[in-house]
Formats: C-alpha cells, sequence, structure tokens
C-alpha cells in the first residue's frame, strides 16, 4: 500500500494545517476528526485529524510521525467538522482554535505514553535496539517489559526503533473509563404533560412541518413571559425522539440548568444528557459520549452544548436566543445561536430560537423572511401580565431630601404587605458587590484598580454564615475588589491625589441591598443570588431550590434570578435601579435595558395570585422603559430597527472589532496605527468603513492596554478580505497581542 499523511491541526492561533506521516502500523486506521498523539514542537501533544492525503505539499520536509492514535472513531462528526470550517472561516481564527473548542475538555489534553513490548519480544533482540540507539543507560529490561518507560523527548528513538523492529509500540494510560464515573443529575418525577392552549398549537404544528420532511427551517418563537415556551420545544423534542432522531436545547446560564434539567428529565427520563462547564470533567466526558453513542437523545446545557455529537440530529433549541452569554469571550469568538442556525442547515435540522425578547437581528430576519416568525401573545390560560408601577426616583429624593434609602416608600410597604401576605419577593440589581464607588469627596478621585481602568467595588468580609450558601452572614469588614482581574485590597485612608482623608464609599451592590432588607425586615428569611454566592458546585441549585420550597421570603439577585425562572409564589419584583446600563457607549444598551427589565417583570405572577412590578428609576421618559412598563414589543421594535437603519448599525451591516494590547502602551498604539493606516487604504475595495484606532472604553485591563479599531460593512465578506489583506502585509509586533471580534456583542 502507497504511503499515506495526515493533515492535522492544534489549538493555536496559526492559520496551518500541519503534515504528518501515517506509519504502516496505523495505516488504513486514521479518519477525519479522531485524536492523535503527536510530537509538536518540543512537546508530545493532541492533534486533531482533518484530512487523508497521498502524498505531502511539495514545501514540507523532514515530515514526523503520528505517535499513536487516541480514538478508535472519529471524535468530531462530518457534520461537527464541516461547522468548524465555518466557525474558523466566519469568525476569522484558526481551523484548530474552531475544531478543538468543539472537543470537550476531557478530550483536549494528551494521555501519558508508554513504550509496551510485544509479547513474544525477547531480552536480546531489545537490548540490541537499545544498544543501537544509545539509551542502555537509565532503560531496564523490567521496566520495559512491564511497560513502565513513559515516552518522553529521551525516549523518543527508542520508540521509533522498537516500532521499526516490530518489538513495541505505546500504550496510552489515563484513557477515560466510565466506571468510575458517577452521574450526579436526578431524574425529575413524572408529570402530567398539559393540554396545549391555541396558540401554543399553532406553534407546534408549524414546527412538526418541516420536521417531516427532516428540512431545515428556522422559527423564531416570540412568546411573553409565561407564555409556556417550554412546553412547546418538549412536544418537538418528543416529536423528534419518536422519529429517531436527537436534540440539542441550549440554554444561556448556568444557574437555570437544574430547574431546565428537572423539566426535561421529568418527560424523557435518563435519555437526557447534561452538558455545562461545572460537571466535573469525567462526568461532562460521559455525557458527551452518552449522546456520541446515541443512549441519550436530548442534550441540555450551555454555549458549548451546541457541539453534540449527534448521530442524527432533528432538532436545535435556543432558549433566550437573545443573551449575549451565548457569544464566546476569546477565540474562537462563535456565538452559539448563529452557529445552531449553521449546524441545522448542515445536518437539514429544525433550528427554534425562542425568546419573550427576541434581539433585534432575529426579529430583522423574521422581518424579512429569513426565519419564520412564531407569536405566543398570552400567557397560559389567559393570565394577566404583571402590572407595572414606575417609581421617579427624582422626585422621590427630592421629597425625603438627605434620606436615600435602597427602597423607595411604596416599594418598602409593599415588600412588607406581600411578606404578611406569605407571598414572595425578587429585589433585582445588576451591580453586585455593598458599594460600586469609593472616592475622595474633596477632590472627588476614584479609587481604580491598579491594573484595570476601572473603578474598584467594596465588598464585605463576613463571617459564618457563608455567603456560598446565599446568606450574607454578619459582616466585619469592607474590602476592595476588581471585577475583571480580581486584584483586591483595603480601602485606602487618604486620597492617593490631594492627600485628604475623606474617602467614601456610594452607590448599590447586591450585599448592600440585602444587608438593608435584613435590617428593615428583621423577621423575614432572607437571601442572596449573585456570582459572589454561587461560585461553590451546587450553589445555584441549593439556593433556587430553597426560594421554591418557601424556605426564602425575599431573594435578592442580579441577573440570575431575571432569566427563565419559574417561581410561582413571587408576586412581587422590585427593580431597584432600572438605569443600570443604559449608560455604556454601546449601541446595544437601550435593547439591553429594555431586554433584562421585561425578562426580570416576567417573574411575577406566574401562578394563581396576579403580579406587580415596582420599578425604580431616574429617567421615567427613557424609551426602552416606557416600552418595558406598556409590554410594547412591537413598538420597541420598530423605534429600535428604525434607529439602527439610520445609524448604519446591526441587523443592517456587520461589524469587526480588532483589538490591539499590550503592557507598553506605546507599542499597542504603534500597532494599532499601522493595522489603520494598512485597513484606511485599502478599505474602499472592500467596501468597508474604518473608525479608529481610538482607546476602548475599557482602556486598561489586566495590566495591558487597548488599542481598537472597528470595521463596519454590509456584508461579512468584505470585512474577512480586508482582515486577509491585513495580515498579508502586516505582522503583529513581538509583545503585542491582536484579538478580531466578527460580531461583536459588546463595543467595552
Amino acid at each position: 500500500m502507497s504511503e499515506q499523511f495526515a493533515e492535522i491541526v492544534f489549538p493555536v492561533s496559526i492559520k496551518q494545517i500541519f503534515t504528518y506521516r501515517i506509519p504502516p502500523s496505523l495505516t488504513g486506521l486514521v479518519q477525519p476528526g479522531m485524536r492523535c498523539s503527536v510530537s509538536f514542537g518540543r512537546r508530545n501533544t493532541v492533534g486533531l485529524v482533518t484530512g487523508i492525503i497521498s502524498r505531502p505539499p511539495a514545501n514540507v520536509k523532514n515530515i514526523k510521525s503520528i505517535d499513536s492514535l487516541l480514538d478508535s472513531v472519529p471524535s468530531l462528526t462530518k457534520d461537527l467538522l464541516q461547522l468548524g470550517q465555518w466557525i474558523s472561516e466566519y469568525y476569522y481564527c484558526s481551523l484548530g482554535e474552531a475544531l478543538f473548542a468543539i472537543l470537550p475538555a476531557g478530550y483536549r489534553k494528551n494521555p501519558k505514553a508508554f513504550l509496551q513490548l510485544n509479547p513474544d519480544a525477547n531480552e536480546e533482540k531489545v537490548a540490541a535496539v537499545l544498544e543501537k540507539v544509545g539509551a542502555l543507560r537509565g532503560v531496564k529490561w523490567k521496566s520495559l517489559k512491564e511497560g513502565k518507560v513513559p515516552l518522553t523527548a529521551r525516549t523518543r528513538a527508542l520508540a521509533e526503533a522498537l516500532k521499526t523492529e516490530s518489538l513495541g509500540s505505546l500504550r496510552l494510560d489515563g484513557s477515560f473509563d466510565s466506571s468510575r464515573v458517577k452521574r450526579t443529575g436526578k431524574i425529575g418525577e413524572a408529570q402530567e404533560i398539559p393540554k396545549l392552549h391555541t396558540q401554543q398549537q399553532e406553534a407546534f404544528d408549524a414546527i412538526v412541518k418541516p420536521l417531516n420532511l427532516s428540512t431545515f427551517h428556522t422559527f423564531l418563537l416570540h412568546g411573553v413571559t409565561g407564555s409556556g415556551k417550554t412546553e412547546v420545544y418538549l412536544r418537538a423534542i418528543a416529536k423528534v425522539i419518536e422519529m429517531g432522531k436527537q436534540a440539542i436545547v441550549l440554554i444561556p446560564e448556568i444557574a437555570l440548568t437544574p430547574q431546565t434539567v428537572e423539566r426535561f428529565t421529568s418527560r424523557f427520563g435518563d435519555r437526557v444528557a447534561v452538558l455545562h462547564s461545572r460537571l466535573a470533567t469525567g462526568e461532562r466526558t460521559l455525557e458527551w459520549r452518552r449522546f456520541a453513542l446515541g443512549e441519550a437523545k436530548v442534550a441540555v446545557g450551555a454555549r458549548s452544548a451546541l457541539f453534540a455529537p449527534a448521530q442524527n440530529l432533528g432538532l436545535i433549541v435556543v432558549d433566550e436566543e437573545h443573551e449575549s452569554s451565548y457569544k464566546q469571550d476569546d477565540a474562537p469568538r462563535y456565538h452559539a445561536r448563529d452557529a445552531a442556525v449553521k449546524r441545522a442547515q448542515i445536518c437539514g435540522a429544525v433550528a427554534l430560537l425562542g425568546s419573550a425578547t427576541p434581539s433585534m437581528e432575529s426579529v430583522h430576519n423574521a422581518k424579512s423572511g429569513k426565519y419564520t416568525l412564531l407569536k405566543m401573545p398570552d400567557r397560559v390560560n389567559k393570565k394577566p401580565l404583571p402590572k407595572i408601577k414606575l417609581v421617579n426616583l427624582r422626585e422621590e429624593w427630592s421629597v425625603r431630601g438627605a434620606d436615600r434609602p435602597v427602597l423607595s416608600m411604596a416599594l418598602e410597604e409593599a415588600i412588607r404587605e406581600t411578606i404578611e401576605n406569605k407571598e414572595q419577593v425578587l429585589l433585582f440589581l445588576n451591580r453586585r458587590g455593598f458599594n460600586t464607588v469609593t472616592l475622595c469627596m474633596k477632590c472627588g478621585e476614584q479609587v481604580h484598580c491598579p491594573d484595570c481602568s476601572v473603578p474598584v467595588t467594596t465588598h464585605g468580609v463576613y463571617k459564618s454564615p457563608s455567603p456560598s450558601r446565599g446568606e450574607g452572614g454578619v459582616r466585619v469588614n469592607l474590602t476592595l475588589l476588581c471585577h475583571y482581574c480580581n486584584w483586591s485590597g483595603p480601602i485606602p485612608l487618604k486620597c492617593s491625589k490631594c492627600g485628604d482623608g475623606t474617602i467614601q464609599q456610594v452607590g448599590l451592590g447586591t450585599e448592600k441591598v440585602e444587608e438593608e432588607m435584613k435590617e428593615k425586615f428583621p423577621k423575614a428569611r432572607i437571601a442572596r443570588m449573585d456570582l459572589d454566592t454561587t461560585r461553590k458546585q451546587g450553589s445555584h441549585e441549593e439556593i433556587l431550590t430553597r426560594f421554591r420550597r418557601r424556605e426564602i421570603d425575599l431573594l435578592v439577585g442580579t441577573q440570575m434570578i431575571a432569566k427563565g425562572h419559574d417561581f410561582p409564589g413571587v408576586t412581587l419584583v422590585g427593580i431597584v435601579g432600572a438605569d443600570t446600563g443604559l449608560a455604556l457607549p454601546d449601541f446595544r444598551s437601550s435593547e439591553r435595558v429594555f431586554q433584562l427589565l421585561v425578562q426580570v417583570a416576567g417573574r411575577a405572577g406566574r401562578a394563581d395570585k396576579e403580579g406587580m412590578i415596582y420599578l425604580q428609576t431616574f429617567n421615567p421618559d427613557h424609551p426602552s422603559i416606557q416600552a418595558a412598563v406598556t409590554h410594547d414589543n412591537e413598538g420597541f421594535w420598530e423605534r429600535e430597527l428604525e434607529l439602527r437603519r439610520v445609524l448604519g448599525y446591526p441587523p443592517f451591516s456587520r461589524l469587526g472589532l480588532l483589538m490591539y494590547r499590550s503592557k507598553d502602551e506605546r507599542k499597542a498604539k504603534m500597532a494599532s496605527e499601522r493595522a489603520a493606516e494598512i485597513l484606511e487604504r485599502e478599505a474602499k475595495r472592500f467596501n468597508v468603513e474604518i473608525n479608529g484606532p481610538a482607546p476602548a472604553s475599557m482602556f486598561r485591563l489586566r495590566g495591558h492596554f487597548r488599542f481598537q479599531i472597528l470595521l463596519k460593512s454590509p456584508k461579512p465578506l468584505g470585512i474577512r478580505q480586508l482582515l486577509q489583506t491585513l495580515d498579508s502585509r502586516f505582522e503583529t509586533p513581538s509583545g503585542v497581542f491582536r484579538a478580531v471580534d466578527l460580531d461583536p456583542q459588546s463595543m467595552l
């Protein structure tokens, strides 16, 4: 048989495919999508095979051989290889970065390799090989016979010689053993399947048509909070399973996982695989394998669950499709919603995007006919949407003078009444910590993180009970913390600028709100849910379970409590600071505030009793706040889309964000300016508009100075072609790092 070669990629930013020789022992076994162990640079690492060729490229010399195969069947299916190729091209990253992002974490590490003698190898022949390669010192016959000699740079020549003489091979150690892994997920109790109301039935009937035909189609399911979108998902999935196919369900937050998994396992039992980053590596790998083997029919999880290896994919559900958490922060910077639509297209499956507050991109796609819009404007059993009372904090503060408490008088009284009625309260503030700003009252100088150009937040130092249980305990002190790099330090005694000692903390965080609630309502059971109280594995589920069991009367939280949860006992929601986010220098700020307010408001009144929302704001006339108060989705869409069209922002254009960063401010600035010069010269040819370079809004982050260039074009292809031109003419200098973000979700 003629010699064969494998094209292999690695999780590096180099846009190059590497060629390796397939040894005779592996000829006919290596397939695209398989992992292999190879020598790459000075180390032995995992590579992923993307193709098999009969002859190497003419410019490739000194071709190394594959050491061993790590798979008996491909880890990545053909559709996932194709999806990885699309991610690489669309989001302008290397194929290796894209494909290794698809692999589960447990599959990215190289298991240890040991030299393994063949059973019939005799000591004399092995000794001759040892002497021939000069590796006799330190390598003993007994160690080789027992397979205890590891593959290292020193023993690599010996391994090659043993294989050549048919005396030995490699044995992989530490490979995945499913018998050692225990699944921690619980199966939800079987529940009676509810009858679909008219709007649910119409949506389900529309979805079934392309499912029956096994054809690609994308639906946008716009249903108000409490309209029963999840039941439509469940019915569509049941249909897919009935057809012998599999389904993937994406959810935006790990906090939603316990509730979502319980609903899905109560319907589909052990046929549900759970995939998210809070699982131990072994358990996540087990779930991934269960789905790959077809033992599980439904994969539920956050962003990366999109890459679950289906045998016959029929449906992908993207719940809360508007959420920015579906966008990956680092390379490859893919958007799971858009990648889900692409994977559905590749597989001939249905993509079902659901939200009470769809993104402007999806709304535009629905209005232009690219997606089919399904509407469910009513809650289940015609329950009314909660009433929203607007509280103007400017008027409140003018009346109360120096007394500026967390709660308005109306909200405080409503909380007291709700707790007395044995009902539950949610208090929402999208800022964690105690105070958000520490400043000098004389000169106004704010205390910033030494490594990031952002004000630090004060956090409480507590003694038991632990905040990880959702309980603040007793605060004994305050400390400073940066939410971006985790720098921490004591509150200064004097101002670093003027030397004055009048240092004070201002601004609200969830810790301060929790503390004030305990003072005002000492008999109430109060807890907090934010990033600080949910770091421990299982803490999300613990807090939410206690709240559903009515063991908590009042829950203070960030956006973790705002999305997708169904709390039957909640009749009152207080939005402490509705204005958070409106002042951000981002064209999506109004959209995000509207979405968040509508989602938070939707947590109230989902059972028998009507819900009430108190929305505290300094900007009662802002269009986003007015639209949220009146539940006016259509009006908000119309205004926002027209504004985007006039300004030329997405969805009427595509954006690319080019970021240069360095610990040396001068180097980062010079690199960005040189790149901008080249881009400006070629931009017209590709119909791309260039803005910048300019310091990023968050100019210094984790010790790096950042300059950004914004690219805007009617089509994404023009941006990618322009970036290719830049790469052919300019190499990023040493000490400077460049990041490319296509379709950025944040301009900060």
